[in-house]
């Protein structure tokens, strides 16, 4: 169902409630917000932000499970920036502040810490992720480089065919979920240029592990400190452990054997280039190193550009005048597309944090070295004063007036930003492109898919579920 100027593709906006009142939809009697006037004389120098005064628990809920309600009337009450408390995570605060963006992106690396704890217990200790300052400066420096320029582009052939045995496979009348043929795709793409798999067994064992893992309970356990802690009494997390447990080991045994690969030189995928690498006092990577950087590529590589890709085609089969106009459009209209849809839902509505050395201002407030501020990817991104009727999906927007780089957020920023940034657009795009050739799609719910947490991404509830109306011809036709 095509969208009309105006209307909003994420079904009823939360901008629509009463701003006079101070329910909440979809929380329990009683549960309110206060007004701004409430806390009008608390904004101070020195101060924190004010923000939701739900019980934490009920915030991580709601930051978890709604997170486009939480952003939406958190704003609306509290400006551009508020804060957020949850339990296991200590306080938030969240802003959409272009400046503050701007400074927390820029200026000294050294000066600022990352607020990525949250991922330890998934990733590692040595993630480039949670590695401090200067020891994150250092891996990054090694991890670059096969992100960058022709290597990325090298890849495209890869995609196109991977994409096109997936979508062989398909036939009029079925009725799929995008998300695991996406996440098949991607995860195909990371092993090989990655791990530099090749057999399939491996792959497939895999592919079990992280759909496993990746599982909204499994997901919401191992991303909550509370609840991932490892114990006899965590029944819990027990099963998540498990599956950890196995990725680790199947990790450390293909480690083993690049090491002992007598064509190691001659390879080409990212993990010979990291055994290979050497820091400036020629000193390489332990296994330990090596897994847990594995773990944090494969899981952000395969995770959010499957989701990006599943609300891809969600968000096209309900505006089917875009699809038209993509299909009789450039590379340009199918490049501002993909951001588009990366724009209106970002895989991870929260584009990384910092911890600044000193305390650092943002509006009237100052906010002291020991809480970690939040960038709203999601509260910029719908922000009405940098793209206008933000609910709706209209490519256009990325070709008439780009945005800059603090209101664009998918990757996040600074030196933090995603290191698979150029590798993701590009499998979008490709993917999305092969669809549109080559299938005819219809939607099964009139609705757009609500989003559900899976891992630390929000994506398509059941998947984004369509069924396959007919099949295309190479020249993008339909047979007749």
């Amino acid at each position: 169902m095509s969208e009309q100027p105006g209307s909003s593709v994420l079904g009823t906006a939360p901008h629509s409630a009463a701003r006079g009142s101070d329910v909440t939809p979809g929380l329990p009697p009683g549960s309110r917000w206060p007004s701004v006037a409430a806390d009008a004389t608390a904004r101070r120098s020195g101060s924190l932000p004010p923000g939701p005064r739900l019980p934490p628990a009920l915030q991580a809920i709601m930051r978890t499970w709604r997170y486009a309600e939480f952003s939406d009337r958190s704003h609306a009450r509290y400006g551009d920036t508020f804060t957020v408390r949850v339990p296991g995570l200590g306080t938030l605060v969240l802003t959409r502040d272009r400046d503050a963006i701007r400074r927390l992106y820029t200026g000294d690396p050294l000066a600022k810490r990352h607020a990525n704890d949250p991922l330890r217990l998934f990733v590692g200790d040595q993630s480039v992720l949670v590695l401090e300052p200067a020891e994150h400066l250092a891996r990054r420096k090694m991890l670059l480089p096969p992100f960058h320029g022709e290597r990325v582009q090298s890849y495209a052939r890869l995609m196109e065919r991977l994409v096109s045995i997936e979508l062989d496979r398909l036939a009029p009348g079925d009725v799929v979920a995008v998300q695991p043929i996406a996440q098949e795709l991607t995860l195909d793409v990371i092993l090989h240029a990655v791990l530099g798999v090749s057999d399939v067994a491996t792959r497939r064992r895999l592919r079990r592990i992280f759909d496993a893992v990746m599982s909204p309970l499994n997901s919401f356990v191992l991303f909550v400190p509370l609840l991932a802690h490892r114990s006899r009494w965590n029944v819990l997390s027990r099963r998540a452990w498990r599956l950890k447990d196995e990725l680790d080991a199947l990790l450390f045994e293909h480690i083993a054997a690049t090491r002992a690969d007598e064509l190691l030189a001659e390879r080409e995928d990212i993990l010979a280039m990291m055994v290979l690498a050497r820091d400036e006092d020629g000193v390489g990577l332990t296994d330990e190193q090596l897994r847990d950087d594995l773990v944090t590529l494969i899981a952000a590589g395969h995770e959010t550009t499957a989701t990006a890709i599943a609300w891809g085609v969600e968000l096209l089969l309900h505006n089917p005048a875009v699809i038209t106009k993509a299909r009789e459009g450039d590379d340009a209209y199918l490049e501002a597309l993909v951001k588009e849809v990366l724009r209106i839902r970002p895989p991870s509505p929260i584009a990384g944090g910092r911890y600044m050395r000193g305390p650092f201002p943002i509006a009237d407030w100052m906010i002291p070295p020991d809480v970690a501020i939040g960038v709203d990817a999601y509260g910029v991104h719908y922000d009405p004063d940098l793209y206008p009727q933000p609910h709706v999906f209209r490519p256009e927007r990325f070709l008439e007036d780009p945005p800059d780089g603090y209101s664009f957020l998918p990757f996040g920023g600074g030196a933090h930003r995603c290191l698979g940034a150029a590798l993701a657009l590009l499998e979008i795009k490709i993917v999305l492109r092969e669809i549109l050739a080559r299938l005819e799609l219809a939607p099964v719910s009139p609705a757009l898919a609500r989003p559900v947490p899976r891992g630390t991404t929000l994506a398509p509830c059941k998947g984004a579920r369509v069924r396959v109306v007919d099949k295309r011809t190479e020249a993008g036709e339909k047979p007749g």
